[in-house]
């Protein structure tokens, strides 16, 4: 009887132990929005707190499993939020005021990128003398800017900065001739909602509305104008889920975030989903 006992308590103790595993989800999430699903992460244990969900670096690993990982751009995805990507260069920055003028989608082709050998126009002489700084990683936004003007990504001006695109503010704030571009919950302090100390917007040849909201530099007047407004000089991307959709587990968290999550985006400088996106999501 004793054996017997003793054999079905290991044979709970190992179901247990599998049900405990099975309840971990592991996310792999970039910094630009990593405090929004810290904060969505902390809202669904609330009431799913047998939950634990663990944040690592880099790309989910094959094999991996319960695993999601927050990527931009992805049309296998699930979409819960857009991000938007600014011009900036530091305060004060000798390359603005080289620049002048406000930069409509045409000019700031030629300014991030190398002109095609075919193309008709005269080559932009501010763009020579102009140091452009852009992102390497897969994660980056200059891979949504590149293909927003149908570029290549090879084809950018400048210098190539790796790693998190937080890098690319330091970057410009270093370099009076520099200017790069960023999502805005990089380029803005989330608290104050104000822009960060040594981050200036590049001003763009928008609408009355669009020129007075930037230069006011509020970031929720910004992401109010960019959810109700399109503009071709600033391009807007959306933020998925990727995971194994047959992970019951998985579907559970990605459907709270969609029912749930979105009200905290904008406090993170995120934009919502049009209402007929998230319906379809």
């Amino acid at each position: 009887m004793k054996k017997i006992i003793y054999t079905i308590a290991i044979v709970l103790g190992l179901q247990g132990s599998v049900q405990a595993q099975n309840q971990q989800v592991t996310l792999h999430v970039p910094n630009s929005v990593k405090p929004l699903v810290e904060k969505l992460v902390a809202e669904y244990n609330k009431t799913n707190a047998e939950v634990d969900f663990l944040f690592k670096a880099g790309k989910a690993q094959a094999g991996e499993t319960n695993s999601i990982t927050v990527v931009n751009d992805n049309p296998d995805g699930v979409k819960f939020a857009r991000y938007a990507v600014l011009p900036v260069s530091a305060r004060q920055s000798d390359a603005a005021e080289l620049i002048g003028r406000r930069l409509n989608a045409k000019r700031l082709k030629t300014l991030f990128f190398v002109e095609d050998e075919f193309e008709d126009d005269e080559p932009d002489a501010t763009a020579q003398k102009i140091h452009i700084y852009t992102g390497t990683s897969q994660q980056s936004v200059s891979r949504l800017y590149a293909e927003h003007f149908d570029e290549a990504v090879a084809d950018y001006r400048g210098k190539k900065i790796s790693g998190d695109d937080s890098y690319l503010n330091v970057a410009v704030s270093r370099d009076p001739w520099g200017i790069t571009i960023n999502t805005l919950s990089n380029i803005f302090d989330l608290e104050s909602r104000q822009l960060k100390q040594d981050i200036a917007l590049l001003p763009l040849d928008l609408d009355k509305q669009g020129k007075q909201v930037l230069a006011d530099g509020q970031l929720d007047e910004i992401i109010t104008l960019l959810e109700h407004a399109r503009y071709s000089e600033i391009p807007v991307g959306n933020a998925a889920f990727a995971y194994d959709h047959s992970n019951a587990l998985l579907n559970d968290f990605v459907q709270w975030v969609l029912a749930n999550g979105t009200q905290y985006l904008h406090q993170y400088g995120l934009l919502k989903l049009p209402s007929k996106d998230l319906a379809q999501e």
